[in-house]
């Protein structure tokens, strides 16, 4: 061959070349030899020693902003002082020592006093009697680190002001079932403890601060029962990895956006892969899989407006008032504000517990969306569309005849049921019954139209459905079916559909939507709660998620000039000095309104409360807000005196924003 042939040859260079290469591949094969044959023995026991554990990474959950990027829901860093174990190895060992000594002392104590009182030597067998078994021993290994943890606390709580004590318990369970990580000794530092630790304990001593990220909600109880709130919860996610050894802290939204919009929320969770030794000792460790942090959701809210909501709850209201108010765009159906009352804290914790649970408050409930009343005289608009559409002359009057028990009011008589009317006796036509709210007249209307088509509007308006509001808070509430008006139905049933009670409830989100289609002409929309969601990074390249607006899921399907004397009758409710709306009132607005009260009843139909309303829109010349407030109270009241008020609060923030942006845009201008 050429290579023998060449090596035949009498060259000396080519011959020490071959040497070398030969001396080389001998040194590997050696080599080779060595750590497979001679050495295999001392890398299994090494393998067998060590293995990996595996720890799930949360990702950073994605904020949530109003529509202007105001942040309504975000993290903070939160500083826990944690005992590193890994770094506690020797002192545990150390004190373990010296507790064995002391234990072995003791015991060779009492084999001589036993000796002794035999008066010779004991037997192999009595001697097992006094042998130190492997349960004692584990315990004194226990002993060992608790005294040193608590050692160590005992030192960091004297320099930093602030007890601090050891649970035994969860750091021995914590020992033996987490040993690769950190044990949280005290959670949530404040800035004066950071300091004082970061100051005295240079040497850390096997403690030291780690960083946990918490969710934040900066503007505390306001839009609590809309963002909802997070619990714990560490495990896997559709996609990860279905096994981790050891969980970090992650939160899963349980109610509200942060659980309608979870999964966009939470990111996804990274891996760390750690190499422990045969005690469970953090050897090394490597990050697999970075965690991707989680999207922002920007939400149709105008914080100044929810904010303005709230406080005049509270304000005209108390605290602990059953309310809500809802604020749309009618333009579009944007919700701008959704306030519900008693406020709820969106940071969860077990001291809300019983609060929670307090059957009178339900503050958990979102009583914008997810409860449902009967909408009492508010209804009446939605009559007064169908008797319009069904031949109503406006300007025909109706008598409404004297209540023979009640001076100075009238009733009306279904069969022989009497139904009280709020309202004297006297002629009332279209808009005199919007403004004063005459039982009455929509009865007996309601009846002349039929209850078929009072039903078959409602029906367009979407009443006895879900909005569709992506929170997991709400109820559909109840509206008859066509089939049940057949069977069973009365002019009594009709009559009282006709005054907004009987078998008839809503939620206040409803009638934002119901007065938002009476003012833009008719088109019913899904209210728009979320506008995008973003990526966190604004330098990625991932486009953000837009939630198209103006999705029109239905069309009334009523005249112009049907809606237009509704408007100039509903006009009349807050600016004629018989209407029942004029403490909504606000210099510079014409506001479209009506007010509302309806009977709440317990099951053996006891009246229990009422439910006070006024709805609205504004502005009467070119409607862009719908404004929807109730209360729910025990006593005598009205919607005028005690919803009106609040109405007037937010229309009053809408004109100031208003005047705001345009002294802004003739700012620019002038600039």
């Amino acid at each position: 061959m050429l290579v023998f042939d060449e090596l035949k040859k009498n060259d000396a260079q080519l011959r020490l070349v071959a040497v070398v290469l030969l001396a080389g591949l001998l040194v590997l094969l050696i080599g080779l030899w060595w750590v497979q044959v001679v050495s295999a023995h001392e890398y299994q026991s090494h393998l067998e020693t060590q293995s990996y554990r595996t720890i799930r990474l949360p990702a950073v959950r994605g904020k949530i902003f109003d529509r202007e990027g105001r942040v309504l829901a975000e993290n903070r860093p939160r500083y826990n002082l944690s005992l590193y174990l890994d770094d506690l190895r020797q002192p545990f060992y150390s004190g373990y020592t010296n507790l064995l000594k002391s234990a072995r002392a003791g015991q060779k104590r009492n084999i001589a006093a036993a000796e002794k009182k035999l008066g010779r030597s004991l037997t192999k067998v009595e001697l097992k009697q006094f042998r130190l078994s492997s349960e004692y021993l584990e315990q004194l290994r226990q002993e060992a680190r608790v005294r040193v943890a608590s050692g160590i606390l005992a030192q960091v709580s004297e320099k930093i002001g602030q007890p601090l004590a050891l649970d035994a318990k969860n750091f021995n369970s914590h020992y033996a079932k987490k040993l690769a990580l950190p044990y949280p000794a005290l959670k949530n530092l404040d800035a004066t403890n950071i300091a004082r630790f970061e100051e005295n304990f240079t040497n850390r001593l096997g403690a030291d601060l780690e960083l946990e990220s918490v969710r934040s909600y900066p503007n505390g109880t306001v839009a609590g029962h809309l963002l909802g709130y997070v619990l714990r919860d560490d495990e896997a996610q559709s996609g990860e990895n279905s096994y981790f050894n050891y969980f970090l802290p992650d939160y899963r939204g349980m109610v509200g956006v942060e659980a309608g919009f979870d999964s966009e929320l939470r990111g996804r969770a990274g891996e760390e892969s750690v190499l422990v030794n045969s005690l469970g000792y953090r050897q090394s460790e490597n990050i697999g899989n970075q965690p991707e942090p989680g999207h922002n959701v920007v939400l149709t809210l105008d914080l100044d407006l929810q904010r303005a909501a709230e406080n005049s709850i509270a304000a005209h209201r108390g605290a602990d008032a059953r309310a809500a108010v809802v604020v749309m765009d009618v333009r579009n159906g944007d919700v701008l504000a959704m306030a519900s009352s008693p406020a709820f804290n969106p940071v969860y914790s077990a001291n809300d517990g019983a609060r929670l649970a307090d059957e009178t408050l339900r503050p958990a409930i979102n009583r914008a969306t997810q409860e449902n009343y009967a909408p009492g005289s508010i209804f009446k608009p939605v009559i007064a569309l169908a008797a319009l559409e069904n031949g109503l002359n406006p300007d025909k009057f109706y008598e409404v005849q004297a209540d023979p028990t009640r001076p100075g009011r009238g009733c009306i008589y279904i069969g022989k049921r009497k139904i009280d009317d709020t309202v004297p006796p006297g002629e009332y036509d279209l808009k005199r019954a919007i403004m004063r709210s005459s039982n009455a007249y929509f009865i007996t209307n309601g009846l002349h139209t039929g209850v078929d088509k009072i039903i078959t509007l409602a029906k367009k308006f979407h009443f006895g459905e879900k909005t569709g509001l992506p929170t997991r808070q709400e109820t559909r509430g109840e509206l008859p079916s066509l089939a049940r008006i057949h069977d069973g139905w009365r002019d009594g049933d009709t009559a009282n559909l006709c005054i907004g009670q009987g078998e008839l409830s809503v939620t206040p989100l409803q009638m934002a939507v119901a007065y938002s289609a009476i003012a833009n002409g008719g088109k019913v929309f899904w209210p728009r709660l979320v506008a995008r969601i973003e990526p966190q990074d604004p330098a990625a390249r991932e486009m953000a998620t837009n939630f198209p607006s103006a999705l029109v899921r239905d069309r009334i399907g009523v005249s112009v000039r049907s809606l237009k004397l509704l408007h100039n009758a509903m006009l009349a409710e807050t600016e004629d000095a018989e209407g029942t709306g004029k403490a909504a009132v606000v210099p510079g607005l014409r506001i479209c309104g009506k007010t509302g009260t309806a009977q709440v009843q317990d099951s053996a139909n006891r009246l229990i409360a009422y439910n006070f309303w006024f709805a609205s829109f504004a502005p009467y010349e070119n409607p862009r807000y719908a404004v929807v407030v109730l209360v729910q109270a025990e006593g005598s009241g009205s919607g005028g005196a005690t919803c009106a008020p609040i109405a007037h609060d937010v229309y009053e923030e809408i004109v100031n924003q208003e005047k705001s942006a345009a002294g802004k845009v003739l700012a620019a201008t002038l600039n």
